[in-house]
């Protein structure tokens, strides 16, 4: 059974928290893995308009995340968010980031369930913990 420092959402800030400095490029890394188990599942526009939502509803906390990939030719590298991440000092980013991935993962849950969100998404935050991991052993 599944407890809520399982839950997606713990995960994730865990994952932000484990270097703070960096959480842009954990949050595109996490992204990734994210978009990598979902597009299989409600293909790639449909991951862009779930994202795309997601930011929306981010904006209205952080006005200077202005995100929409369905203006933009397909973006795996998640380049245009890393854009609007720029300039902005590195609580911010952590903050902002951490409300998309979760706003996500909410908007996720609500249109398919909680349930099956957790078995969809937890294998890939597994990955980028596991990645986190090697990266501390490596530095360690």
């Amino acid at each position: 059974m599944a407890t809520d420092e399982d839950s997606p959402r713990a995960i994730i800030t865990r994952l932000l928290a484990s270097d703070p400095d960096d959480a842009v490029n954990k949050s595109i890394e996490v992204l990734e893995l994210l978009a990598n188990s979902l597009v299989g599942i409600i293909g790639e526009q449909g991951f862009e308009t779930l994202l795309y939502r997601s930011a929306h509803r981010v904006n209205l906390d952080f006005p200077w995340l202005l995100y929409d990939p369905r203006t933009r030719p397909p973006d795996p590298e998640f380049n245009l968010l890393r854009e609007c991440f720029e300039g902005y000092s590195a609580a911010q980013t952590h903050a902002a980031s951490e409300l998309l991935l979760t706003t996500l993962i909410d908007i996720l849950a609500v249109l398919i369930g909680e349930h099956m969100t957790t078995l969809i998404v937890q294998p890939a935050l597994g990955h980028a913990g596991a990645g986190n991991k090697s990266k501390e052993q490596q530095n360690g």
